[in-house]
């Protein structure tokens, strides 16, 4: 993924942290100072939505059956979708613009 500010064209990646905790799809760019906007892919989309579906679905089927065994795979499979992501920025989306202008951004 290329975390470079489109503006200035600093490397934010260091940023990566910070907007893990904060998520906002609308920061400041660290070096200029001018706004950005946070340029998620479909993929990404798709990946959390279905993992987080999946796990509700589990979790939902654990507690009516009343199965531990089920409630560890919830757990296990919730484990298993965060390494999603990653995995995700490391090869499908490897060229993929993290921010974007927010005259260009997809409204």
């Amino acid at each position: 993924m290329d975390y470079r500010c489109p503006l200035c064209g600093t490397n934010l990646a260091k940023r990566k942290l910070s907007q893990a905790i904060i998520a906002r799809m609308q920061i400041d760019c660290s070096h200029c100072g001018r706004k950005i906007h946070l340029n998620v892919h479909p993929a990404e989309q798709i990946a959390v939505l279905t993992g987080f579906g999946v796990f509700v679905a589990l979790v939902a089927a654990a507690y009516k059956l009343q199965s531990e065994a089920l409630g560890v795979a919830a757990f296990g499979f919730a484990l298993l979708a965060t390494l999603v992501q990653p995995v995700l920025e490391k090869t499908y989306l490897r060229a993929w613009p993290r921010y974007v202008d927010p005259e260009q951004a997809p409204r």
